[in-house]
């Protein structure tokens, strides 16, 4: 539920580096003249650089051309290989990783915000890391996009492999400029005790709502984000009873006593999540819907 953001350094970089780890000769010539001379055709002449670093829209654009019917084309699959190549794993696997540890923030999943994907030190000084790549277009169907910059999304395992699997998500991406699910899906409360009265968290239930379409609602479902944010509801109370603990008259009050503004005082009891800084905070877009439910 966070956009993934690209600047056109980042896009040069990931284009170089899948072009120079494909230096391997193919018939005494490279990897892109071996594209545009065997390849490219068969692709309804696609430019390589479209293929690896077009943006989200580009790659919808040629899915709608190409569709799955090069699934079982040896030669595609294997020019675009990301997985494994004659029983070996790919050099691209581990580059590719370290790409995107050493050049897009990835803090948290980009599909649910409910787990920390960063990077790490080892003992050893070595780096590591708690993500997967997921292919938004599965790389089975659609092996041309296997490589593809814009067809990746950081995320944690159990949306990669538990939930999301080969489906669908819908149409529209984490990648994608038109990627605004922080602005139309909101965490809401729901009272369902009968006294509307919430002591604990049977007291409610908390659901992902979007107002006026339905864009998002095959990502809801896919992805089983209003069953998964159930085990999160201990921190909706929490921040329902610092509510109840601090009124407005409340935080007015501290304000002018510890001389700063109402905000910074907000920011020191229900933390650093009223920020922008969603995609650095596990649970974060669950707390700024609440807290703006709350009238902070």
């Amino acid at each position: 539920m966070l956009q993934v953001r690209y600047t056109n350094d980042m896009i040069d970089k990931y284009y170089n580096l899948i072009a120079d780890t494909k230096m391997q000769k193919y018939k005494n010539i490279t990897f892109e003249e071996y594209y545009n001379s065997y390849v490219k055709h068969k692709l309804k002449g696609y430019e390589l650089r479209d293929i690896l670093c077009g943006d989200f829209e580009v790659l919808e654009d040629i899915v709608s051309q190409l569709g799955t019917k090069y699934q079982k084309n040896n030669l595609i699959k294997e020019f675009f290989n990301y997985d494994k190549q004659k029983g070996k794993l790919s050099k691209l696997q581990p580059k590719i990783s370290n790409f995107f540890e050493e050049y897009v923030e990835v803090h948290t999943c980009y599909y649910c915000n409910i787990d920390f994907i960063n990077k790490f030190k080892t003992s050893k000084n070595n780096t590591k890391n708690n993500f997967t790549l997921d292919h938004f277009f599965d790389k089975a169907k659609y092996p041309y996009l296997a490589l593809s910059l814009y067809n990746l999304v950081p995320s944690c395992y159990v949306c990669n492999s538990k939930v999301k699997h080969k489906d669908s998500i819908g149409d529209i991406s984490p990648t994608s400029k038109n990627f605004d699910f922080d602005t139309k899906v909101k965490f809401k409360t729901f009272i369902t005790d009968k006294n509307l009265q919430i002591k604990n968290t049977n007291d409610f239930d908390i659901l992902l709502k979007e107002d006026f379409t339905t864009d998002y609602e095959q990502y809801i479902n896919t992805l089983e984000l209003d069953g998964r944010y159930q085990y999160h509801k201990y921190k909706v109370l929490e921040l329902i009873e610092k509510r109840k603990a601090y009124p407005d008259s409340r935080i007015k009050e501290l304000a002018m006593v510890a001389k700063k503004t109402e905000e910074e005082v907000k920011q020191d009891i229900f933390g650093e999540y009223l920020s922008n800084d969603l995609h650095k905070r596990p649970l974060s877009k669950l707390i700024k819907d609440i807290t703006q439910e709350l009238g902070l």
